[in-house]
């Protein structure tokens, strides 16, 4: 149906005197930088990784240490966007909450716990 609606108007649009052509493409500019727009602001949220951000997800690890010993989670700055007994499963909980490149980490388990080595 698109397909013929645009075939139809640009038949159409030949018919325009030249003025009427210069609206029709400041109309249709205007309607595509509104639709980027949109775009933008509907886009997945992306992480940054800077120094502030950093600073923030140490800080959040250290408030919540205890919370989620043992767990991997995944940080967006300040902010918990995905957890998980695995990497993976934190992984696709921060994807699945918008945040395909969030930072990944594993929060140790509380002092006293079991480990296995030689």
């Amino acid at each position: 149906m698109a397909t013929e609606l645009l075939n139809d108007l640009m038949e159409r649009s030949g018919k325009l005197t030249p003025e009427e052509k210069q609206r029709l493409a400041r109309f249709l500019s205007e309607q595509l930088r509104r639709d980027d727009t949109r775009a933008q602001e509907n886009a997945t949220p992306r992480v940054r990784h800077d120094r502030e951000t950093g600073d923030q997800s140490v800080a959040w690890l250290k408030a919540h240490a205890d919370e989620y010993a043992g767990q991997h989670v995944a940080l967006n700055g300040d902010q918990l966007v995905g957890s998980g007994r695995t990497i993976r499963a934190a992984q696709m909980a921060a994807q699945r909450n918008g945040y395909p490149h969030a930072l990944l980490v594993h929060v140790p388990p509380k002092e006293g716990g079991t480990w296995g080595g030689w």
